[in-house]
């Protein structure tokens, strides 16, 4: 019986012993994993964010914000209570081993970045695509075929990802290709293929867009095979933070936040830029817009207006042609019809100051009934447009087809698309206002939503335009959206 008695105490001490190994152990891994998570998990409020300057990061010629991957870096900080702190890297090698060794927590994307695939890093979703494009002066002769790049002056930026195109290009087409000139990304870029020294140029398809229409005599000739995309890239050391991002990308487009700012900063690009029209838009700014300066800055300061924008209509409107009238009757500068003539006071729609005064006291109405609707920032401004087209009723008619379309009826995204639907009658007739040239009305706003934007880039340019938009810009009002 004893000898059985110290076998059991034996098994019981031994069990007793392991519970307490076990319970050790358990105690052990619980401490370390909370520790290890406590590491993983950013406490600050601020986040360093890495990127290269360019017009998506910080734009100097767009009046429509700081650029959209700012905007996007804004908005994502405002929604999790963090403050960005902007880190500018070298090259994407440098900023890819600043986000494995924690260095950054977020790197802004250039065309043609790439970073290999690395477990500690996340890839975004994909937000802009394009290729890159040989362009050439006009004043040379287009490309036939790519062996003309080997036998010419070519320009092209001193970028990384510019060295490896090169580099494929001169296995590819069995030449030394050597650049004429490397100058940087933006500005440089244009004016060095301005000049009637270079024939081609390579550049990304996004970037073009941007700059295209303040250089005329460079043109597109032929898209490379090789295409890009953009996507944010993140640290996933941290768990908080990369479930913020991971959220933050499935909300902004699940709710189309993304979708409108896309369409803010690239969606009144027209598909091909006629350079006649581009001369003849600058030539009218030297030429014309000096005679009517005063009042336009009279009015906008009466108006509460940006005279860029009252600009940019003046020369959708009539060219600055104040004899112009319309196949539908409308007069003037500022194209107004003799009705809206009559409720302004306007006398004479023919006198060129009398139009301005006009039609900014016009805006500045159209404006307020926008205020009393709720919609806000640039898509008030845009609406504005629309309405100064076709009649405020037209508008009112869009918003309620948008809203019954599953489009936001705040925003200029969702109007233009139901806007079109305007001309059928399958839709017009179950509206208040009945028939509208839709297509008309978003090819107006699209065109002085370009024309603004160039005025406001040459406002900040060098040259003649410069000179006399520059003043213009001390106008802006302070309520005016940034």
């Amino acid at each position: 019986m004893t000898r059985r008695f110290q076998d059991c105490i034996s098994a019981k001490e031994l069990a007793a012993i392991t519970i307490l190994l076990l319970v050790q152990a358990a105690l052990i891994f619980w401490y370390e994993y909370h520790y290890r998570m406590e590491l993983r998990h950013w406490p600050k409020d601020t986040i360093k964010i890495g990127y290269k300057p360019s017009e998506r990061v910080n734009a100097e010629l767009s009046p429509y914000g700081p650029g959209l991957d700012s905007e996007l870096v804004n908005l994502f900080c405002s929604r999790n209570g963090l403050t960005p702190v902007w880190v500018e890297v070298q090259d994407y090698k440098q900023g890819g081993e600043k986000l494995t060794s924690n260095e950054l927590h977020l790197l802004l994307p250039v065309p043609g970045m790439q970073i290999p695939e690395i477990k500690a890093l996340k890839k975004g979703p994909v937000y802009l695509e394009g290729r890159f494009l040989v362009l050439h002066n006009q004043w040379r002769y287009p490309l036939e075929n790519l062996e003309d790049l080997c036998t010419t002056d070519v320009v092209i930026p001193d970028r990384p990802v510019f060295d490896r195109i090169l580099r494929e290009m001169r296995e590819d087409l069995q030449c030394d290709l050597v650049p004429s000139s490397r100058p940087g990304p933006g500005k440089n870029f244009f004016e060095a293929l301005s000049d009637r020294r270079f024939r081609f140029g390579i550049k990304d398809e996004k970037t073009y867009k941007l700059w295209k229409g303040f250089y005329p005599a460079v043109r597109r000739s032929e898209a490379l095979e090789e295409a890009y995309s953009l996507h944010w890239m993140w640290s996933r050391h941290y768990m908080n933070l990369d479930h913020k991002f991971q959220n933050f990308w499935r909300d902004i487009k699940d709710s189309k936040v993304l979708d409108d700012m896309l369409e803010k900063y690239f969606g009144f690009y027209p598909e091909t830029q006629d350079p006649y029209e581009l001369r003849h838009f600058q030539e009218t700014l030297i030429n014309e817009l000096p005679r009517y300066a005063d009042t336009i800055r009279e009015a906008s300061r009466r108006y509460n207006l940006d005279p860029l924008f009252l600009v940019a209509i003046i020369y959708q409107e009539s060219r600055f042609d104040p004899g112009a009238t319309s196949r539908t009757g409308v007069r003037g500068l500022m194209q107004i019809t003799s009705h809206t003539a009559e409720f302004l006071g306007i006398e004479d729609r023919m006198d060129p100051h009398q139009s301005i005064k006009g039609g900014a006291k016009y805006l500045q109405m159209l404006g307020e009934r926008m205020d009393r609707i709720g919609v806000t920032s640039w898509d008030k401004w845009f609406m504005v447009l629309a309405a100064y087209n076709q009649g405020l009723g037209h508008v009112y008619d869009a918003r309620t087809l948008a809203g019954r379309q599953g489009f936001n009826p705040d925003s200029w995204g969702g109007l233009k698309k139901a806007y079109p639907l305007l001309s059928h009658e399958k839709y017009y007739k179950t509206l208040r206002r009945g028939h509208a040239r839709g297509y008309e009305a978003v090819h107006f706003v699209e065109k002085v939503r370009y024309y603004y934007k160039l005025l406001y880039g040459q406002a900040l340019l060098s040259g003649f335009e410069a000179e006399h938009l520059g003043g213009f810009l001390d106008l802006v009002p302070s309520d005016w959206p940034k």
